[in-house]
């Protein structure tokens, strides 16, 4: 069998040429291919034996098991030695590596000392000009030399926050705040105070507040729940009678209120008098107006305190130029509360009894006329009641007691029976109202007076001084509200300054008939009557007539 033998060379102190090295790979190259001729005899050896093993028998198989342990010894020596020449080979280049550091040491210490510091000062500009934004759930805020810059103002601006609002407003720094590297060259950074501001200004902050529910719907959101039941007692507040003789057998709701903890916004949170308002005046109920006379469009607009387009957005087809009369029905929108209180109380109050209308036959007056002789007065009730009430308007009520503290006075109307006079001239003159004349006809002040005046209570009645037809009433300048008559044979009379007028032009009327109530309308020093006498077109006067 072949043996193989490897022999460790010394290391010599100085490197081998070019020509060395190339010799040496030949040998070590010619002597792997001897032993590899060698490894090859050695299997055909083996195939020999085995091939003789019929022959030999049990000897013959022993035979081969030792040539199989030989040639394991000679492979494992070949591995042996190539892993040593490997070794070797390796631990020449690394002298060789060793010896060019040696000689050329002072360049490399030269160069990589001026790499370090490039390294580094490249190093110090990055870190210098690399800072983080800062986020708020997902929305960018600014910018910050250091994250701790941030979350070192959380629990601060948490506080500030939760009293500013009201509500318990935490800041998680895991879930809500977020970093990202970012070159800030250029570009504004944040200092702590900063920080704070830009958190305690942002309205998207989350915030735990309470949510006032109706029927399962929120109307509205306040900071916590003591706000929220007190804005509910407001409501209440708004409709219950503070009063020593009402007495509440029921309070509550006719919705299904609840209070319930949310979490949203700041914007959405509204402060205690604004959840009042909304829950107070947030409905919408339809309703309608009727025209009454005098009506006009933008007149009902600035009425009902609306503009043309919303008025026509509830009316489709109303216009500036729609035509509109009397008793015409207009929708509208009416705010309503959101939420109905409903009270059952028992209430002692104070109620007016009416006084009733009594009519008296008087022969003193014309048939036709009707005089009141007497106002009514109301009388007054003690009574005491079951109300049920919505939102403070009774809805139901039940009488438990009545007593009449005052009677009431009856109205009395005096019918006049007396027989009507010839609605004509008769040729003679009644006083229109009974009194002293106060200025008569002729020069007063440097001017003519052309009647007389008869001075009296505002309100009383102005009666026809002859029966006649009516051929003016109503407003006439310095008269002010007047009436005139003409009597037949061009004879006509004026009553001026009136308060009231009681016909119209081309009623006829009787001597006598109450035809327009004293008042100072016009250039009226006070009320009075002012009475003129026409005759066939000139003024004369009135005092030889009556």
């Amino acid at each position: 069998m072949a043996k193989f033998e490897f022999i460790k060379k010394s290391k010599k102190k100085e490197a081998d040429s070019p020509v060395q090295q190339e010799k040496k790979k030949d040998i070590a190259f010619n002597k792997i291919w001897s032993i590899a001729g060698d490894a090859v005899d050695v299997a055909d050896e083996i195939c020999i034996e085995i091939g003789e093993i019929g022959e030999a028998g049990v000897s013959g198989i022993f035979s081969v098991g030792a040539a199989v342990i030989n040639f394991y010894d000679n492979f494992a020596a070949l591995v042996e030695w190539f892993l040593l020449r490997i070794l070797v080979i390796l631990g020449r280049k690394l002298h060789q590596l060793r010896v060019r550091t040696i000689e050329n040491k002072k360049d490399l210490i030269k160069n990589a000392l001026i790499l370090g510091a490039g390294c580094i000062c490249m190093a110090g500009v990055f870190a210098g000009a690399t800072d983080y934004e800062y986020s708020y759930n997902g929305r960018p805020l600014g910018i910050v030399k250091e994250q701790r810059d941030v979350l070192e103002i959380l629990e601060l601006a948490s506080e500030e926050l939760s009293q500013e609002y009201g509500s318990n407003i935490v800041i998680d720094p895991e879930e809500d705040i977020t970093f990202r590297p970012v070159v800030s060259y250029g570009k504004e950074v944040d200092t702590e105070d900063d920080v704070l501001r830009r958190l305690t200004y942002m309205g998207e902050i989350n915030a735990q507040a309470s949510a006032i529910t109706v029927d399962g719907k929120t109307m509205v959101i306040v900071e916590n729940e003591t706000i929220a039941e007190q804005v509910l007692q407001d409501i209440k507040d708004l409709f219950l009678a503070d009063s020593d003789s009402t007495e509440y057998e029921y309070i509550g709701f006719v919705e299904d209120v609840k209070i319930e903890p949310c979490s949203t916004k700041l914007t959405n949170i509204s402060n205690r008098t604004t959840a009042v308002e909304k829950l107070r005046n947030g409905g919408q109920q339809a309703t309608e107006y009727i025209v009454q006379s005098g009506d006009s469009i933008y007149g009902i607009c600035d009425k009902l305190g609306l503009s043309l387009s919303e008025l026509s957005a509830m009316n489709p087809g109303l216009s500036e130029t729609s035509m509109i009369h009397v008793g015409d029905a207009i929708t509208i929108q009416k705010e309503v509360p959101l939420l109905t209180l409903k009270t059952i109380e028992v209430s002692t109050f104070a109620e007016s009894i009416p006084f009733e209308t009594v009519y008296e036959d008087s022969n003193y007056y014309y048939q036709g006329e009707s005089v009141t002789s007497r106002e009514g007065v109301d009388g007054k009730a003690s009574v005491t009641a079951r109300l049920t009430k919505y939102n403070g308007e009774t809805v139901e009520k039940e009488e438990l007691s009545r007593e009449t503290i005052i009677e009431p006075v009856n109205k009395i109307i005096l019918k006049g029976t007396k027989a009507v006079p010839p609605k004509k001239g008769t040729g003679t003159f009644i006083w229109p109202v009974q009194g002293r004349v106060s200025y008569g006809f002729g020069y007063r002040w440097g001017r003519m007076h052309d009647g007389i005046d008869i001075p009296s209570s505002t309100g009383v009645g102005i009666k026809a001084a002859d029966g006649g037809t009516v051929t003016f009433a109503g407003w006439s300048g310095g008269y002010g509200y007047a009436i005139r008559i003409n009597h037949g044979g061009n004879i006509t009379t004026l009553y001026a300054h009136c308060s009231k007028l009681y016909v119209s032009v081309g009623d006829q009327v009787f001597q006598g008939q109450t035809i327009a109530a004293v008042g100072s309308t016009g250039n009226s020093t006070g009320p009075h009557c002012h009475f003129e006498v026409t005759v066939n077109g000139r003024l004369v006067d009135p005092m030889n007539y009556l």
